[in-house]
């Protein structure tokens, strides 16, 4: 204690006076200092605080500034005062909505001539495309006048003759539309209706002569015609279809010889007889009063469709069993049946034909490519082959939006009314016109009773619906309760009028009793009659129930194609009156099948026959499958059931009663067949007409509106009105070979493929000249791919790192459980497509759909037991058997589709392909965007960069990434004037296989999707790095290696943004199934072929087998991220070891 001043101490500890004075000073220093320093924290808490909230008062201020300017940018026109248009645009609208037809003085395409003329006639075939002109030099096609042959069919569009070239591009909303190329485009029948439907012309056949008592008609064909491969058509392709396919034990039934042929008449099928090599005579057993308009009717083009050359060696019985087998191996169908109907398919390019525009080269997705035929029998007055353009182009996209962006050369749609302002808006802008085509088919918003109600499990109240629905005062009521002025100016602008479904007055069969019936609204008429059928009673919520009390529920089906505003509508009208009804909107074919099977209780569904109904009259009386209100009553009416023929125990098979109004509907129709007369045919047709006026077989909102086509400006002889109908295979009526180009500019590219695919064999599926550019090609690379991989990654790093061994091996039993839950969910539900497809055949109940069912029992080994059934589909019974029949997801082969039937593989296609392009494009895209910023936005934190970057994080992970594209769709196209949708331009989206051009062109259009969708994971991942790194930045050791002298750069990079990444990293194993699912709403947008709708569609249409198929994939791209982000945190952080306990 030597030299501390003890005495002084002392001396104060002795002063009691003292210490109290040292304790009081000591107790005022604190105290000040206390005050101080709260003063000080308090001062700064409220400047803390001040700032903080200044700074969030100038980011709400700075977000709503930018929403307001971007709500500016595309806030609609709302003027208070109202648009005063010129009365010449008015007036050109409304002479564009006049729809009106002369029937006293038709347009007609087909031109007569005497062919007698021979080589001196204007007419004669001599000029030609100068791309078949070029292959007749090079000695791969005889000359033109050989190939048209001496007879050509001769036709003139509505401006004139045309001029050689150019692509007619078209689309529709869903793949299966491209088969309009059957139908529509190309009217391949023997006769053909005129634009306004009479007269009826010639077109295949040369003409026909009919006998007095129209028992007997005598068809001559044409001298020298040919087939598309250059093979003659003659009356021996004709008794092929007759002898072979219609009337062959093997294909008993309906398939090639439908309800619908102009072969059946009453309860016989008429008799084909060859004559000559030109010329077959077809014999009745009655008069067929409607024979030529049959045969003028796509139901008549199996005639046409079935070369004998070709077909016979495929055929079950006549064909080469050997070719036959290994044909049906090749494309792995179950029997020889299935495959002769899947080469009369379409898509099967080595199928000859007789249409404008031929397929050559197999394609497994959209766009489909058809090249003129060279073969092809029409020529115009001055001797031109026809057709005119060289190939058509069919795509598959968002057909409103690209329509009015001015993307088609022609297109036309049922549903384009609902984008009808939208259209009329942008015709000057996109250098289209909008025609307004006569709608000949009738409201495709059709409501139909169903009148045969099937009882089933799904449906236990069906026997007291089916009553109901059988009590016309219950359909007069329904149909009363409707709003119809209201429901026409909020879906069709006013345009139309009341109306049921009946032939307008411009039609002969005008009837004004049906036309006008129950189409007034009076609610308070229709609680009466419905109080009448015995629906007094109410429940609590208000509705009315069955007359025992039970509760009342009607369910509307509606497909998918059609918008639900107008059903929705409806809906509400009859539950004002008590009729509790809910919507149903079913993918388009599984509502088909269940529609056909008599499941629905109210069908949303058009049919035909509005101007002449006497070709259909499905909707006033049950003649075919397309009368919903009554199949049970129309397959009876099918088998013969007015001549005592029906089997009435066959499934489906229900006979009217004799009293029935229905019944006496459909014997008035079998004597208009009878009648050759058109004024006695109008007026007993009309008695038919009356009796639906009574009975509102089905409900009908109004008029139809007018079928409208969107017209590239010089595209030429396309007529401004027709009458648009598939009666009457429209456009094909229009004389669709005569359409031209004023300014036909083909790129050189173009040319050579179109002589390329004319010049070479078709290209089909599984075949190997398709293989080289196929559908198989991605699939396999990246098959081959992700197993070398695999291989490396066991070699290398199993050995290193036990631990990742074992996550190897245990990969295997984790896909095993998630394959077995796959399997067994997507055999779950009890209503899947393949069942409603079974039950649909079943109701035909002939012998060719219970060979179906078998074949379908035999491809999905449905007669198997369940874990037979999983062996098959995932691949395991390949390893006991190596059948190539017992391929499945191990060996790359992921099943088929049960809707189309066909492989999966080739449904997917090249869409693997761009979708991983497109996804992992994004990847990069959104990392190298993201990481760089995220980092930035950390180091700088609250400076106005980092709010800057905050505030486009927030917007970006806000705006949802299909609204962004729709966005950028109308930026693009209002002010850059490009088109963003789809990945290549139409010269290359139609060329088979990849080129370095093609290539290049992708590059071009890639980057819109990339940036669309990769917009919000940029902005989250921002947000995610960002605070991944201000969490690291404020650990000690980046305080330590600061003070030790490490740079800012070097700490920053080595240390904190390493540790960063690990959430980033760990996020991989959600990023590879994105690889192939991709942003499936944004591609429906953008029109994107990648898998994302491919496999939505699927789910929608509850296609199990394709969902679950792809939905094995995803899994197995799952498993492999995680073991992917598990190497990766191995690399990028020390601290992680992966051998378990060591030190």
């Amino acid at each position: 204690m030597a030299g501390l001043p003890v005495r002084p101490a002392i001396e104060r500890v002795v002063s009691a006076s003292a210490i109290t004075q040292d304790w009081a000073v000591l107790i005022d220093a604190m105290t000040s200092k206390s005050n101080m320093q709260i003063a000080s924290q308090v001062s700064g808490g409220v400047r803390g605080w001040a700032k903080f909230s200044a700074k969030l008062l100038v980011a709400f201020a700075g977000f709503w500034l930018f929403c307001y300017v971007c709500g500016w940018l595309v806030k609609p026109r709302l003027e208070k005062t109202p648009i005063i248009y010129p009365e010449e645009m008015i007036s050109e609208v409304m002479a564009a909505r006049e729809t009106r037809i002369d029937l006293e003085n038709p347009t007609v395409i087909y031109r007569e001539v005497d062919y007698f003329e021979g080589t001196s006639g204007a007419w004669f075939p001599d000029g030609e495309s100068p791309i078949l002109r070029d292959l007749v030099d090079e000695g791969h096609l005889p000359p033109v006048a050989e190939r048209v042959g001496s007879e050509p069919l001769v036709l003139e569009g509505v401006d004139g003759i045309g001029t050689y070239g150019g692509t007619w591009l078209q689309s529709g909303y869903a793949t299966r539309e491209t088969n309009n190329i059957t139908g529509r485009m190309s009217a391949g029948t023997l006769f053909r209706w005129s634009p306004f439907g009479y007269p009826i012309v010639p077109h295949i056949a040369k003409s026909c002569v009919a006998s007095e008592d129209h028992r007997i008609f005598s068809i001559k064909l044409r001298k020298g015609m040919r087939w598309s491969d250059g093979h003659p058509f003659t009356a021996d392709d004709i008794m092929y279809w007759w002898e072979n396919e219609a009337a062959d034990p093997a294909f008993e039934g309906s398939q090639f010889l439908p309800t619908s042929s102009p072969m059946r008449l009453h309860r016989s099928v008429g008799r084909i007889t060859k004559i000559d090599d030109l010329t077959v005579r077809i014999e009745f057993d009655a008069p067929h009063g409607l024979f030529l308009e049959t045969l003028a009717s796509h139901s008549s083009q199996e005639f046409t469709n079935s070369p004998r050359h070709y077909l016979e060696q495929y055929h079950p019985r006549l064909g080469d069993q050997e070719l036959i087998e290994a044909a049906r191996k090749s494309r792995k169908l179950p029997s020889p049946h299935a495959l002769y109907t899947a080469l009369k398919n379409w898509d099967n390019p080595e199928h000859p034909r007789l249409w404008p525009w031929i397929y050559r080269s197999y394609r497994t997705d959209p766009p489909q490519v058809f090249v003129r035929n060279p073969y092809y029998f029409a020529v115009d007055p001055q001797g031109n082959q026809l057709p005119y353009v060289d190939r058509v182009v069919q795509k598959v996209d968002l057909i409103g939006v690209a329509a009015a962006n001015g993307d088609y050369t022609l297109n036309w749609n049922f549903h384009y009314f609902e984008q009808y302002t939208l259209l009329m808006s942008q015709r000057e802008k996109n250098d289209y016109q909008v025609y307004h085509w006569t709608n000949g088919g009738g409201s495709f918003f059709l409501l139909h009773p169903n009148l045969n109600l099937k009882e089933s499990h799904l449906n236990p109240d069906a026997a007291k619906k089916r009553a109901l629905m059988n009590e016309k005062r219950f359909r007069q009521a329904l149909s009363l309760a409707i709003n119809r002025p209201a429901l026409i100016e909020a879906e069709y602008s006013g345009i139309t009028e009341p109306a049921q479904s009946a032939p307008g007055p411009e039609s002969p069969f005008y009837e004004p009793s049906l036309y006008h019936a129950f189409v007034d609204f009076d609610p308070d008429r229709a609680n009466h009659l419905l109080d009448e059928v015995g629906l007094q009673t109410r429940d609590r919520e208000g509705f009315r129930t069955f007359p025992d009390g039970s509760r009342m529920t009607f369910y509307l089906n509606m497909a998918n194609t059609q918008a639900p505003g107008k059903a929705q509508l409806v809906i509400d009208d009859w539950n004002a009156v008590g009729v509790r009804t809910i919507l149903k909107v079913r993918a388009g074919q599984l509502y088909t099948v269940g529609r056909t099977s008599r499941l629905f209780d109210f069908s949303s569904y058009g049919v035909h026959g509005q101007i002449f109904p006497i070709i259909q009259p499905n909707k006033y009386i049950p003649t075919d499958d397309t009368s919903t209100f009554a199949l049970g009553f129309s397959k009876w009416y099918q088998q013969g059931g007015l001549y005592g023929e029906a089997d009435t125990s066959a499934a489906g098979v229900i006979e009217p009663p004799l009293d029935h109004p229905l019944r006496l509907g459909l014997e008035l129709y079998d004597e208009v067949l009878g009648q050759s007369d058109r004024s006695q045919q109008i007026e007993t047709f009309r008695e038919i007409l009356k009796i639906a006026a009574e009975n509102v077989w089905t409900i009908n909102i109004s008029t139809p509106p007018p079928v409208i086509a969107v017209v590239k400006n010089g595209f030429k002889n396309v007529p401004r009105n027709l009458i648009f109908t598939s009666d009457f295979t429209s456009p094909g009526n229009a004389g669709l070979e005569t359409f031209y180009l004023e300014e036909a500019v083909e790129p050189a590219s173009v040319v050579e493929q179109i002589k390329s695919q004319l010049e070479s064999k078709p290209k089909v599926a599984g075949s190997a000249a398709a293989g080289a550019t196929g559908p198989d090609l991605p699939s396999r690379l990246i098959r081959r791919l992700l197993i070398g991989i695999g291989i490396a990654v066991l070699i290398l790093v199993g050995v290193r790192h036990p631990y990742i061994g074992r996550r190897l091996l245990l990969m295997a039993p984790t896909l095993f459980m998630v394959s077995l839950l796959t399997f067994f969910i997507i055999q779950l539900p009890p209503g899947d497509y393949l069942t409603y497809l079974i039950a649909q055949l079943e109701e035909t109940g002939d012998e060719i759909s219970a060979e179906r069912i078998e074949d379908i029992r035999r491809m999905f080994l449905l007669d198997r037991p369940m874990p037979i059934r999983y062996l098959q589909w995932s691949g395991l019974r390949w390893f006991f058997t190596f059948s190539d029949g017992d391929l499945g997801l191990l060996q790359g082969y992921m099943g088929r589709s049960m809707q189309t039937l066909g492989s999966v593989n080739d449904l997917v296609g090249n869409r693997i392909l761009l979708t991983f392009l497109i996804s992992l494009g994004t990847i990069i895209l959104t990392w190298c965007m993201a990481l760089p910023i995220g980092i930035y936005s950390a180091v700088r934190q609250y400076s106005i960069g980092d709010y800057v970057v905050t505030l486009i994080g927030f917007v970006g992970m806000s705006i949802p990434s299909f609204l962004l594209a729709l966005l950028l769709m109308n930026f693009s196209s209002s002010v850059l004037g490009i088109n963003v949708s789809g990945l290549f331009s139409a010269e290359y989206a139609a060329q088979p296989g990849w080129s370095y051009a093609k290539v290049m062109d992708l590059m071009k259009h890639i980057w819109v999707p990339i940036v669309i969708i990769g917009v919000a994971g940029t902005a989250g991942l921002i947000r995610v790095m960002r605070g991944n790194l201000l969490d690291e930045l404020q650990k000690p050791y980046v305080t330590t290696a600061r003070a030790k002298g490490v740079g800012p750069t070097k700490l920053l990079l080595k240390y904190p943004v390493r540790l960063a990444l690990n959430p980033v990293i760990s996020t991989i194993g959600g990023i590879f199934p994105q690889l192939v699912s991709g942003g499936a709403i944004v591609a429906m947008v953008l029109s994107l072929p990648t898998v994302g709708p491919l496999l939505l569609n699927a789910i929608m249409r509850e296609d199990m087998y394709l969902a679950g198929s792809m939905l094995m994939v995803l899994s197995l791209l799952g498993v492999l991220g995680v073991l992917v982000s598990d190497l990766l945190l191995l690399v990028l952080d020390p601290r992680i070891r992966m051998e378990a306990g060591s030190r």
